[in-house]
């Protein structure tokens, strides 16, 4: 388990593998490969939509459910899992969040 260190989007660029999608994240110090499943890209906006657009359009909110599950030490083998359960929760809590994260992934 780590404290609230800034955990990053690193190499390699997100990239889909079988049906789940992966994105690489660090803390300067360690990287940890964030396995988010077709049903989490699917469930994080409408319509719902598994491809490697979505899952680049909305790293920075995959990168944050990671760093939160990296700093409760729910991380195993340098692998943090990201499901539609945890999609779900975040955004019924945070709405504005998606809207944000997606405006500002579309200016870049």
């Amino acid at each position: 388990m780590i404290d609230h260190t800034e955990i990053t989007l690193c190499e390699p660029a997100p990239f889909l593998y079988h049906e789940n999608g992966q994105i690489a994240v660090t803390d300067g110090s360690q990287v940890w490969l964030v396995i988010v499943t077709c049903e989490a890209i699917r469930s994080i906006a409408n319509p719902p939509e598994m491809s490697l657009r979505r899952l680049t359009l909305y790293a920075n909110f995959f990168t944050g459910l990671a760093a939160a599950a990296i700093s409760r030490g729910e991380n195993i083998g340098g692998k943090v899992f990201i499901s539609e359960s945890d999609v779900l929760s975040t955004k019924l809590s945070h709405r504005h969040v998606l809207h944000t994260t997606a405006r500002s992934s579309k200016q870049r």
